[in-house]
């Protein structure tokens, strides 16, 4: 057996949460700290669409690594929504769905605001102007941060435990382990964010922020050799990637 299939067999023995893309980009339907998802602190839409309309089949690594005991419940790392394996190119996906603003919930964009509203011939423009912009200079967006973290958080931490504990679970002996480390580097790997674009609309279109916000960062992710492409692609543009692959 070669590395691809221990890597699939691996994969396979978390067939309850291999989905269609509708599911795994399906909004979380509840808003509130209550909300049972493992989503729950992005429950910010009130679409009942999934982002992306496909009967496409992947894994949804999120609720992998939500049933996985060797990764702490209470402290998950934070990770890409999907895993694919193409078997036959030998090329594993890595993909994120992302249907809110870049910038929402954002501390900074609060920031943005005071200082557009500062009436300068105020008693504290002077005094604060210069000091909120410098804070709101080197304050980084909460979105933006979490997905410069996912690629790192999910080759780095959650893909190990999650094979730590599928080994643990199926009693893999060393002999028949797959050495990982190994495989993830030698593997094309794809990582792909997906987001909604409005071209009759500039303010809904997320894509072209994310673009232009990610790509320096995400330019880094190839830099390093941690991916061999990485894209930031509208739900049209992945629809029409998903039927060539």
């Amino acid at each position: 057996m070669d590395d691809i299939e221990k890597f699939d067999k691996f994969l396979s023995f978390y067939g309850k949460y291999y989905q269609t893309v509708s599911e795994i980009s399906m909004p979380c339907p509840v808003h509130d700290k209550d909300c049972p998802s493992i989503k729950h602190k992005e429950c910010v839409s009130k679409s009942k669409e999934p982002l992306v309309s496909s009967d496409f089949m992947m894994y949804s690594f999120d609720d992998i690594c939500r049933d996985t005991e060797t990764i702490d419940i209470c402290n998950l790392p934070s990770t890409c929504d999907g895993l694919y394996l193409d078997k036959k190119r030998k090329v594993l996906y890595f993909i994120e769905y992302k249907g809110v603003k870049i910038d929402r919930n954002s501390k900074r964009g609060e920031l943005q605001d005071i200082l557009y509203n500062m009436n300068k011939d105020s008693e504290c423009y002077d005094k604060y102007y210069e000091r909120l912009q410098w804070v709101y200079n080197s304050y980084g967006d909460e979105l933006a941060f979490k997905l410069r973290l996912k690629p790192f958080e999910t080759l780095d931490l959650a893909l190990p435990n999650v094979y730590k504990d599928y080994c643990n679970k199926n009693s893999i002996s060393d002999e028949d382990k797959l050495d990982l480390s190994e495989f993830l580097s030698s593997i094309k790997k794809v990582y792909i964010v997906v987001a909604v674009c409005d071209k009759r609309n500039p303010t809904a279109d997320r894509a072209g922020s994310y673009r232009f916000i990610l790509r320096k960062p995400f330019d880094r992710l190839r830099d390093l050799g941690l991916f061999d492409m990485v894209e930031i692609m509208d739900h049209n543009e992945f629809k029409f990637f998903l039927e060539r692959i």
